[in-house]
């Protein structure tokens, strides 16, 4: 069998082509998995600073713990939504950290929040055994796209 049609175009036999749809798909899905978790991350994001706009670090911590409490009593596995509640809570402990480093007298509670958010964030992603790379791909993009969303929405 020819490589070429007659035509010059090259010839494609079912396996190829099954091989080349599939490893094209399997990129498309981790595309749109990175696209729709920047999404939620942004919207997660932006929710937050409203919320914090209106009610203070208080409020949004409030929320936050609201979140946690209504997305883990029924997440079989990691969602878009305990995700969103996992950046909020990343975005509002680095802004909040942030905050207190700045002031001597308050630095040590800078470290608590640090702290208490790192166990929670870790808790969460070691209670669904998300593998590390993940875990370290969502943080980033947190730490990238949603501070940026956060600081575009206060």
């Amino acid at each position: 069998m020819r490589p070429f049609t007659r035509h010059g175009r090259l010839r494609v036999t079912g396996a190829v082509t099954t091989l080349v749809l599939g490893l094209l798909g399997t990129d498309l899905a981790a595309q749109t998995k990175t696209t729709d978790r920047v999404r939620n991350i942004e919207t997660a994001a932006a929710a937050i600073a409203a919320i914090q706009k209106k009610s203070g670090s208080e409020g949004a911590f409030a929320a936050i713990d609201e979140c946690y409490r209504r997305e883990l009593a029924s997440a079989k596995v990691l969602t878009l939504p305990l995700e969103a509640c996992m950046a909020q809570d990343i975005i509002v402990s680095q802004a909040a950290a942030a905050f207190y480093a700045r002031f001597p007298p308050m630095a040590q509670k800078s470290d608590t929040v640090l702290k208490a958010m790192t166990s929670r964030v870790t808790g969460t992603m070691a209670r669904f055994k998300v593998p590390e790379d993940d875990s370290r791909a969502f943080v980033a993009i947190v730490k990238t796209q949603g501070m940026a969303a956060y600081g575009k929405a206060l």
